[in-house]
């Protein structure tokens, strides 16, 4: 059971991690936007106060054209300015989307608006990457649910075949005049105590593998999750608990009910 619950505390905590790094990308999306060779700086800064007012940005910034190629000839080691005769990079904007328009659909409609705008040569953004995520998360839901019903099942097949294993001392029990609860309650005790230290087992393993993944990084953001972590320590224990439960009952149940000739 322990193995069990710390791979499906795993696949939580793939999804605590994922739900943080689209948010932070969300939160972070950026669309560059470069003007015409002819626009000068007070015109361009004229359409960065326009864009500013626009619903869908959060914050943006200015980019002068000769700041940009002093950059690029420090990045290169070349001057292409002095061989071209003249700087071919344009004033540009780099523009921080609100979180609620980083969607595929919807950049569709920014891009179009922005494109709208006077003396605006090109607009650019991560166009693949929208697309690639949503399909990614498609398949992590799907990949998670279908491991999540295995885990349930091998949970309760552990369980089962325990008591699979105690069936004649279940009938002993009951051929000495044991009610049904008298011999059904010990069983739950038991199996409550299993159900909870394999909970403490598994989440020892899963803080082993944050701190070892963390340190390896050199991060130290699994402060940032704590809520998500008590959330999910609270899931394995709850599922834990109920799927032992429910297969520990329904099981002494049905060697109960069966005859002794049936238990071979």
């Amino acid at each position: 059971m322990t193995l069990v619950l710390f791979i499906v505390g795993l696949l939580g905590l793939v999804s605590i991690y994922a739900k943080h790094l689209a948010n932070f990308y969300q939160n972070n999306f950026e669309v560059y936007v470069f003007y015409t060779d002819s626009t000068d700086t007070d015109k361009a800064k004229q359409i960065q106060s326009e864009i500013n007012h626009l619903p869908f940005v959060k914050s943006t910034s200015f980019i002068d054209r000769d700041i940009a190629a002093r950059k690029e000839i420090a990045r290169l080691g070349n001057d292409f300015i002095k061989t071209l005769g003249y700087n071919p990079i344009p004033h540009s904007l780099e523009i921080n989307i609100n979180a609620t328009y980083a969607t595929e659909a919807k950049m569709q409609v920014v891009e179009q608006q922005l494109r709208s705008m006077p003396n605006i040569d090109d607009i650019r953004y991560a166009k693949d990457d929208l697309g690639k995520n949503l399909l990614s998360k498609i398949n992590q839901n799907f990949e998670t649910v279908k491991l999540l019903l295995i885990a349930l099942a091998l949970i309760n097949s552990t369980v089962r075949i325990n008591m699979f294993a105690r069936r004649f001392l279940i009938k002993s029990m009951q051929y000495v005049g044991a009610s049904d609860w008298f011999i059904i309650r010990p069983f739950l005790g038991m199996y409550l105590l299993y159900a909870v230290l394999s909970v403490v087992l598994s989440l020892g393993m899963l803080f082993g593998v944050v701190y070892t993944t963390e340190k390896y990084l050199q991060e130290n953001n699994w402060l940032l999750f704590m809520d998500d972590y008590l959330s999910l320590s609270g899931i394995l224990l709850a599922l834990a608990v109920l799927i032992a439960l429910i297969s520990v009952y329904f099981s002494t149940k049905r060697y109960l009910k069966l005859k002794i000739d049936q238990l071979y």
